[in-house]
């Protein structure tokens, strides 16, 4: 009986282990493509207009690759089991997210909005069906969805069981910062494009620090969740 409690208790730790390293690595995921479209920007003498830019960039292999690794992940999480009843659960979500994100990358913005372009590369396999208007609906569409379902995670799911202590009250506050920055974040995107603005104010970038507030947003949610920010928690939980 012991051994078998043993295994048991293995088994469990090792599943725990598995759901925090998905956890950081789609969180580090986040923080890795913002950060190395502005550091391309910054050596190449201009910062891009938006994440999705990147796509007619010498970047797309990075911005294409880093998509497909989070869906790849996303669709990979597990989560927590659902209670009975439950019609928002974490792999439902996830799985949601990892298509959404996939769409994202393979259904890319329209050559239009991508003013740094230094290639016309040939159009992608959607593109190609769809045309590149409709792809970039698509694109537009996916992006949307995906960031919807991040600030369901962090809004709803991660936010779920009782708070037991002042560590969990703490990550609760951090999830709902982050996922209120990714709602509010994605909204004035919206305002931007169906304005104008984001044409007027190019010169400023709103669009790609906009992107960039929501995806810092959503990479923290997913490593506070998956433990590899404490410094943070804990501080927080000392402002109380």
């Amino acid at each position: 009986m012991a051994n078998e409690s043993g295994i048991s208790q293995k088994a469990h730790n090792d599943l725990v282990l598995s759901f925090l390293a998905v956890r950081r690595a789609i969180g580090a995921l986040g923080f890795f493509l913002p950060v190395a479209l502005l550091a391309y920007g910054l050596a190449s003498g201009g910062i891009l207009t938006s994440i999705s830019a990147a796509y007619y960039t010498p970047m797309r292999e990075v911005f294409v690759g880093t998509l497909i690794a989070q869906a790849v992940f996303l669709w990979s999480y597990e989560g927590f089991r659902p209670d009975a009843g439950d019609r928002i659960t974490d792999k439902g979500t996830a799985r949601v997210a990892a298509v959404a994100i996939a769409l994202v990358a393979l259904a890319p913005s329209s050559p239009a909005a991508g003013a740094e372009a230094v290639a016309d590369p040939a159009c992608t396999l959607l593109q190609c069906a769809l045309g590149p208007g409709l792809a970039s609906l698509v694109h537009l569409g996916a992006a949307a969805v995906f960031f919807a379902a991040l600030a369901v995670y962090c809004l709803v799911l991660f936010t779920k069981g009782a708070v037991d202590g002042a560590e969990k009250d703490a990550s609760n506050r951090i999830y709902r910062l982050c996922g209120w920055t990714i709602i509010a974040s994605i909204g004035l995107v919206g305002v931007l494009f169906v304005t104008g603005l984001d044409d007027r104010l190019a010169l400023l970038r709103p669009v790609f620090w906009l992107e960039t507030a929501a995806t810092f947003a959503f990479a923290t949610s997913w490593m506070v969740k998956g433990d590899a920010l404490r410094p943070l928690v804990r501080g927080v939980a000392a402002l109380r």
